[in-house]
Order: structure tokens, then sequence, then C-alpha cells
């Protein structure tokens, strides 16, 4: 049973490679540029003296912008501020250049995102490739912590019987879990600022990664503790043992 779910999951999660990878490949954007950041760019104009940008095209509407070119030779500069970067998508900069006598119209164009890079096909294979490991070590990891016991050894009238140390080993894969979920929503949240236009999931993800990371320090801490605390408790058991007491209780 478990095998046959393990090969349903890498099935799924081969296919969302193939799928994702076709999809990078048809979707052509403009030159990408990281959301909320300064966006420096320049454009050369061999008979134009002066050059300003009028408006944008943005996924909000147009905006008006009137900003004039600083001029370097024949090279015009522009710096466009972080504010106007608020959202994902396409942005166009409409440019007029004037040599006294006639204007030339241009645009130059940037599609904006979360990472501020394109994310190919082949990185997003890798991206998903990762990500599909560490979901089926994940797995794994649970899978194996059911052929590990959960308690000490007990008669039917419930006496422990011996100490099983194994049980230990089970709060070790509990803790291993906790770090690959950690993972596997980072990558996640990455995953869904890259593809996704609506910032809803990716930040929803990337929030219970923050809250999940955040508490690993305190998770560990109780963790040491309660392993140390049982430990200390299993030792004065295995005493008695060994003294031929068999006390009843949890332990």
């Amino acid at each position: 049973m478990g095998f046959v779910l393990m090969k349903k999951c890498l099935l799924i999660l081969f296919t969302a490679v193939f799928l994702i990878s076709l999809v990078s490949a048809l979707d052509i954007t403009y030159e990408p540029h990281k959301l909320n950041t300064d966006l420096e760019f320049s454009y050369t104009s061999n008979n134009a003296t002066t050059c300003n940008i009028s408006t944008a095209n943005t996924p909000y509407g147009v905006v008006i912008i009137n900003q004039n070119s600083t001029r370097a030779g024949q090279t015009f500069n522009n710096t466009i501020d972080a504010g106007n970067f608020s959202e994902i998508g396409n942005y166009c900069f409409n440019i007029q250049c004037s040599d006294g006598e006639s204007t030339e119209t241009g645009s130059l164009c940037r599609y904006i995102n979360y990472l501020g890079k394109q994310l190919s096909g082949a990185r997003a294979g890798l991206y998903i490739g990762f990500l599909g490991l560490l979901i089926l070590i994940f797995f794994l990891n649970f899978f194996g912590m059911g052929f590990l016991p959960s308690r000490n050894q007990r008669n039917e009238e419930g006496r422990i019987m011996s100490i099983s140390y194994l049980k230990y080993f089970r709060n070790v894969l509990w803790m291993t879990g906790y770090f690959l979920f950690i993972g596997i929503i980072y990558i996640s949240s990455n995953l869904a600022f890259a593809f996704l236009e609506e910032e809803l999931i990716a930040k929803t993800l990337f929030m219970i990664f923050r809250v999940s990371f955040m508490m690993s320090p305190i998770i560990v801490i109780v963790w040491i503790i309660f392993i140390f605390a049982s430990l200390f408790h299993d030792k004065e058991f295995q005493s008695m043992l060994n003294r031929g007491m068999f006390p009843q209780g949890r332990i």
C-alpha cells in the first residue's frame, strides 16, 4: 500500500515538472525586474538632444511619469522609483526624444516579478525536482516511523517488561519531518511567487514558513528537554527492572 502511494506521488511530481517546463518555455515576457525596487535603465539616440519618460503602461493602468532623462553624450539615463512597481506584471515606459525640430517616440518594457529574474524551464525543473525529493523524503520519514515502537514493551496487564530505546528514534524522525516541512513550504512559496501573478497563495505559504521557522528554536529546546526527561525516567525504570521490580504506568 505504501509503495503504491509513493509511486503515485512520484508520477504526479514528474507530471508537474513537465507541465511547468512546458508553460515556462511558451511564456515569453520582457526582461525581468524585482518587485518594489528602483529601476535604472539607459538608451542611446544619435540625434536627440533631450529625452523624457512621458507615461507608463502598468498592470493598474496608465501612469503619468514626466521624467526628464539625464544625458551623457548620446546616452540617456533614467531611474524609476521603486514605489511605481507595487504589482507583478508588464510595465512599458513611453519615451519621447527630440532634436529640437522633430520628435521620435519609443518604449522600454520590463516584467516585474518577486524574484527579479526569469525562472526558465530548466531551472523550474530543478526547483520542482528538489521539491519532489523533499516531499518523497518527508513521506519516507513518516513511513519509517511506523516500524519503530512508540513506547516501552508491556505485558497484557500493562506492566513494563523492558525499556525500548528505539522509541527515541521516533522523536528524531518527528523533528526531521518538521524541518522537512519548513523546507517544502519555503520552496513552494518561491515557486508560487515565480509562477503565480496572484500573490495571495505565495504570501500565505511564505507566512507559514516564517512562523514555522521562528518557532523552531522553541520547539527544539522543548524537544531536547523532553528527550532528556524521558531518558532520565527510563534510566530509573531500567534500574527498577534490574532489581526485579515491574512497575505499572505509562512511561
